[in-house]
């Protein structure tokens, strides 16, 4: 047993802890020590000890506050508490006893006394057994004590029923033993010196009796002269406590409270565990029921596990639809925007050149001779000239966005400005901003990336028009671009009313839309997503309901080394 047993010492003084240490090691037992009863706590839950030997005087938490501690949770009230001190007093003694502690011992103590109360405490501790037959364990306390004087027996006898106990007493040794024969005690308190057969044989057969039965009754050995000799029999014989009758009745009173309190712990735990036992078998059949309700639908889950696919199947093929008839839509839209802007570019290309002919002559008819009388109207045609020229260069730069934006190279994948590309797209979508949206660019990252360089103004494209629809009235945006962990990050943040977060699981899903009916198809994002992931990178969302959303696109840097040659 010793080589198995743990034992937590709480001891502030090191001298002491080590002392201890030593002694308990030396006989086999495994120690833990701890400087505070607050460190030991910390631990006891998860490296429950098999006894704890407790200093009364602590810093911080008493050594009886402690063994409150242990004894109101349910998972260390079982443990055996040894109580130390310097100063043996019936006061702090009582304290232990009354916060429940099992035993108490001097620090003075000799070692073979001190390991004696240690090897009882542990005998106790692990001679409970079950509880027959369920019957109940809360019942008045039932001792037998056997003195044969009959002056100290009667003082016993209405000192202990004054504390509730149902006693009863007997006068012999031979009275005690017939007395165990025929009835069960909660509890035996055996003078140690009576005339044959004296205390030791009576607490030699108590101890036999109670381990035949498997019953839990401690016994307590009371003696006149407490010698280390007649200890050690007394401890050899069974006994669970050794209490000198010149010690105040309250001392007995204490220990037999601790004892008692120990025994119907034990006998409740024991119930508890029966309880347990019972549940587990009610569970067995239970489960039993429950394999058997599973087998018998096995076919049916099996048959909506297959329709469940189906409709997954399907549900995938409308997706891919949809993507298919976008993807269709934006490549025609870059067929015809190119298309468009080759045509108009032939001929602005005329109409620039011309334009500035025209006011390179306008001008030198101005300053021929004769012409000072038309100056006014001179000046009004060279602002309409001026005007002309104006509106000329922003049809040009439209064009310019126009091709940029189209890229007939949309299936290939090299390295762009991005910079560029976000501007192209702000510029075709400013139409839906003026006067009430304010765009801002900050470039901080590197302006070169590789990618597909039209499927990337896509994604720019849906993420600042939805940006654009969220916000009513007057607003601002912010595209910002930066590098993270190897990532390009490319950040879309909008001042409108954000995105409820029942729907932020959903907004990539495809068809969903928070648009009225005609107003969007639900693809937008979903497209994003599928383009951004096709490049490796990832898609991540900052909202607030009522303060906007941060819609982040992030792209691998050394995207260019994992390029196959399949296209995204």
């Amino acid at each position: 047993m010793a080589d198995q047993t743990r034992i937590m010492v709480i001891e502030d003084s090191a001298t002491q802890a080590m002392r201890l240490r030593l002694i308990l090691e030396g006989n086999g037992f495994q120690v833990d020590c701890f400087g505070s009863a607050e460190a030991a706590l910390e631990t006891i839950g998860t490296a429950k000890p098999d006894l704890i030997l407790v200093d009364f005087h602590l810093p911080g938490m008493r050594g009886d506050e402690f063994a409150r501690h242990v004894r109101m949770t349910q998972a260390t009230q079982a443990i055996p508490v040894l109580l130390l001190t310097d100063s043996p007093t019936p006061e702090i003694e009582q304290k232990g006893f009354d916060s429940g502690v099992d035993a108490y011992v001097a620090k003075s103590t000799d070692p073979d006394d001190f390991l004696l109360r240690i090897h009882a405490l542990l005998r106790r501790s692990q001679g409970a057994s079950a509880i027959a037959g369920g019957a109940s364990i809360f019942h008045r306390a039932r001792l037998l004590i056997a003195d044969d004087s009959a002056t100290y027996l009667e003082f016993l006898r209405l000192q202990l029923e004054s504390e509730g106990y149902e006693i009863t007493a007997v006068a012999s040794g031979e009275d005690a033993l017939a007395r165990l024969d025929a009835q069960s005690f909660d509890c035996v308190v055996v003078d140690l010196i009576m005339p044959p057969p004296g205390g030791l044989e009576v607490c030699r057969y108590a101890d036999r009796l109670r381990r035949e039965r498997e019953l839990s009754f401690p016994i307590i050995i009371l003696t006149a002269h407490e010698e280390k000799d007649e200890m050690m029999r007394g401890f050899e014989a069974g006994a669970d406590d050794f209490v000198g009758k010149s010690s105040d009745i309250a001392i007995l009173k204490a220990r037999i409270r601790a004892l008692l309190r120990r025994k119907f712990l034990q006998e409740e735990n024991q119930r508890m565990m029966g309880a347990f036992r019972d549940k587990e078998d009610q569970l067995q059949v239970a489960r039993r029921d429950k394999d058997a309700a599973e087998a018998r639908a096995a076919l049916m889950n099996e048959l909506e596990r297959s329709y469940a696919e189906l409709a997954q199947t399907n549900e995938k093929l409308k997706q891919t639809q949809g993507q298919l008839i976008q993807s269709a839509k934006m490549a025609s839209l870059g067929e015809l925007v190119a298309g468009i802007a080759h045509e108009i570019n032939n001929p602005l290309a005329y109409v620039i050149a011309n334009q500035a002919t025209v006011a390179k002559i306008f001008g030198e008819l101005r300053r021929a001779p004769g012409r000072d009388g038309e100056a006014d109207r001179f000046d009004k045609a060279e602002s309409r000239l001026s005007s002309m020229a104006e509106g000329l260069e922003r049809i040009r730069d439209i064009v310019a966005n126009l091709r940029t934006f189209s890229r007939l190279d949309e299936g290939v994948f090299k390295s762009v400005k991005v910079s560029e590309s976000i501007d192209s797209v702000v510029r075709l979508l400013e139409h839906n901003c003026r006067g009430r949206i304010a765009i801002e660019t900050d470039y901080a990252a590197e302006d070169e990336l590789f990618c597909s360089p039209a499927v990337l103004n896509q994604v720019v494209m849906n993420i600042l028009a939805n940006a654009i629809d969220s916000i009513e009235g007057e607003g601002r945006i912010a595209i910002r671009t930066r590098v993270e962990d190897d990532m390009f990050a490319i950040a879309v943040t909008d001042s409108g009313g954000g995105i409820a977060p029942q729907i932020r699981d959903r907004i990539f899903e495809p068809f969903f839309t928070t648009k009225p009916v005609g107003s969007g198809t639900g693809l937008g994002l979903a497209i994003a997503y599928s383009i951004v992931e096709a490049h490796r990178g990832t898609i991540g969302l900052e909202s607030e309901e009522g303060k906007g959303s941060t819609f982040t696109v992030r792209i691998p840097l050394d995207l260019e080394s994992h390029i196959q040659d399949n296209v995204p």
